[in-house]
């Protein structure tokens, strides 16, 4: 039998720190696995060293495939020091210890390893697994871009950590630099040009107080956030550009064109606006038939039934529920408080759980079509 924290201990092994991503050497644990179990298996590669993993297995009847999907690449490390090798997998007092634990390759071996299960089950199954998600889904949007073919989907089961409860969405993404001109001079004499980062600063409180009047009854409001600002050539000198950074997360409903010209409204004269990440918001309906499957079989597996929730954080689900258009249900093993963070952990019977869960998923899924 496949051992689940040994295939997600031999993903942590390899350092997928994004940049530069390095997904492809990941991928290729992954690849003869699935193949050796029937899988028809794609990889697509998007940049030297970088590819998603596309892998296919059709029933006899050839119904509706229900897709997995994950991601193989992980923030880097930062400058605190680890009191567990990040890239070792290391096990201690029950958690799964290193990067990529909950964020999310113990996610990914768990639905790996419930796939090579079914073997037995006349499933359809697509797993599509991805690199560079955590920097605005290059992998996916370059799987858009390419058009791949998929099979049609019945549902896409993301498995981002939410501690194995079921979450049925996301707010959109809209990051945006905004570049400010000015007119240099002097800085003992500022009246002669034209300072930038004024500019800058101005557009800043205008983007902090933005009033978004959309509300959804699960995911909140929509925010606008300056993360970053820099600007100027010299102490010496009235600045003739500055630069920043906004990001506007969104609700499902809402127009990113008209939420782009209002930022370049509100910007004003000298500035140009260029979008760097536009990422649809998710939302499925919390009485979609998908999503009863999906509760039905977290009930059979004693799960705790729960309100319906959002995920704080954005997913590949922007970019494949619009390839290949099917319900979207966030459901993974690790807590998401760990994702990013210094010693990130996942709890080794929350990793098998899920993959338990998905089996019982998968079969579900077969009994039902």
């Amino acid at each position: 039998m496949i051992d689940t924290i040994e295939i997600a201990r031999a993903l942590m092994r390899v350092d997928t720190c994004n940049p530069p991503g390095n997904e492809q050497a990941a991928a290729q644990i992954l690849a003869p696995l699935l193949a050796d179990a029937g899988f028809a298996v794609e990889h697509h590669c998007f940049a030297p060293g970088r590819a998603n993993l596309v892998a296919v297995r059709r029933s006899r009847r050839m119904r509706p495939a229900l897709a997995f999907t994950g991601h193989l690449d992980t923030v880097p490390l930062g400058a605190a020091p680890w009191r567990h090798d990040p890239f070792a997998g290391e096990i201690a007092s029950g958690r799964l210890y290193g990067r990529g634990a909950s964020d999310m390759k113990a996610a990914v071996a768990a639905f790996v390893a419930a796939a090579l299960d079914a073997g037995g089950v006349d499933a359809d199954l697509a797993l599509v697994i991805t690199g560079g998600e955590e920097r605005g889904c290059e992998g996916a949007l370059a799987l858009a871009r390419a058009k791949i073919a998929l099979p049609e989907i019945a549902g896409w089961i993301v498995a981002e950590p939410t501690s194995n409860a079921i979450a049925l969405g996301h707010k959109g993404a809209l990051f945006s630099f905004i570049h400010f001109a000015g007119v240099s001079a002097h800085s003992s004499t500022p009246h002669l040009g034209v300072n930038a980062i004024y500019r800058a600063c101005t557009a800043a409180l205008a983007f902090r107080d933005m009033d978004f009047p959309a509300r959804h009854p699960v995911l909140g409001q929509a925010t606008a956030n300056v993360g970053l600002i820099d600007g100027g050539h010299a102490p010496n000198a009235v600045p003739d550009r500055a630069r920043l950074h906004v990001d506007v997360r969104t609700l499902p409903g809402m127009d990113h064109s008209e939420v782009l010209a209002r930022l370049a409204a509100l910007a004003g004269d000298g500035s140009s606006l260029e979008c760097i990440h536009d990422l649809a918001p998710v939302w499925t309906d919390p009485t979609a038939p998908f999503v009863a499957l999906c509760a039905a079989a977290r009930d059979a597996e004693g799960h705790v039934a729960e309100p319906p929730r959002g995920a704080s954080f954005f997913t590949d689900a922007s970019v494949l529920s619009r390839l290949a258009p099917a319900p979207v249900v966030i459901l993974g093993p690790g807590e998401p408080s760990q994702a990013h963070v210094t010693d990130e952990w996942c709890g080794v019977t929350e990793i098998e759980a899920a993959r338990s869960l998905y089996g019982r998923l998968i079969r579900m899924h077969a009994d039902a079509a």
